[in-house]
């Protein structure tokens, strides 16, 4: 074998070297590229499902407190409906003991005046007092 074809033959040897050593490279750069990907895949998969539980446990405590809201505003209502009536039935308490009362009044002023004598010679009449 001459030089020049054992030249080539080394060339070709080497040519072929590299087109294998390339292909074994791109290989395993593509084998840590996809356990990268897999590994990042994995930890933004994490990052998701844990926000998630966040928001899911933010959305039952908002619900939650929503609903404590819708009760107490129920019985808030409740009360402020209920405060009026009470007050309009304190009044009406207050204005029949004062009927009573005038009743009463008037009843032993009226038993007062019956029992009076006249000596004066004037009519029996009442006085009156604050345009009553």
């Amino acid at each position: 074998m001459s030089t020049s074809a054992w030249w080539i033959l080394v060339l070709a040897a080497l040519m072929l070297g590299m087109v294998a050593g390339g292909w074994a490279t791109l290989r395993f750069a593509r084998s840590r590229f996809d356990a990268q990907l897999r590994k990042a895949t994995d930890e933004v998969s994490q990052r998701q499902a844990a926000v998630i539980d966040q928001l899911r446990s933010a959305q039952a405590r908002a619900q939650s407190e929503l609903e404590q809201t819708r009760s107490s505003f129920k019985r808030q209502v409740a009360a402020m409906a209920a405060e009026p009536r009470a007050a309009l039935e304190r009044t009406e308490g207050r204005l029949k003991a004062a009927y009573a009362e005038l009743d009463r009044l008037r009843g032993s002023h009226a038993a007062d005046s019956s029992m009076a004598e006249l000596t004066d010679g004037f009519a029996a009449t009442r006085p009156m007092h604050n345009g009553t």
